[in-house]
């Protein structure tokens, strides 16, 4: 469907990643670059948003978080995280990405 076409969808920003696969090291390495148009989750207008990356299934269930970009709509992370599988298991595999706004004093809200 086009963009203009899907109905009932709410616009909850995008996430701009990379991905490469180091053959020597049986790796893939996932690059988190920046976040564009979150919405607000915060009262005071902004949101303080975080990614969480996860490769799944994974039996080691190793998770990986950016930092948090407090006050920030449109943050910029340029963090890697670096995944140990063989490349014939990738098509296997799910690369989970979500955004996180931070509270503090509560859970946090995924965006």
């Amino acid at each position: 469907l086009a963009e203009d076409e899907v109905k009932g969808e709410t616009e909850r920003g995008k996430v701009l990643l990379s991905l490469k696969y180091a053959t020597q090291r049986n790796a893939l390495i996932v690059g988190i670059v920046r976040c564009a148009h979150l919405p607000s989750m915060d009262s005071n207008g902004f949101s303080d948003p975080y990614v969480k990356v996860q490769l799944k299934p994974d039996p080691n269930h190793k998770k990986y978080r950016t930092a948090i970009k407090w006050k920030n709509l449109n943050p910029e992370f340029n963090e890697e995280f670096i995944f140990e599988v063989r490349r014939n298991e990738l098509p296997k595999r799910l690369l989970d990405i979500r955004v996180y706004d931070k509270d503090v004093g509560r859970s946090d809200d995924f965006i």
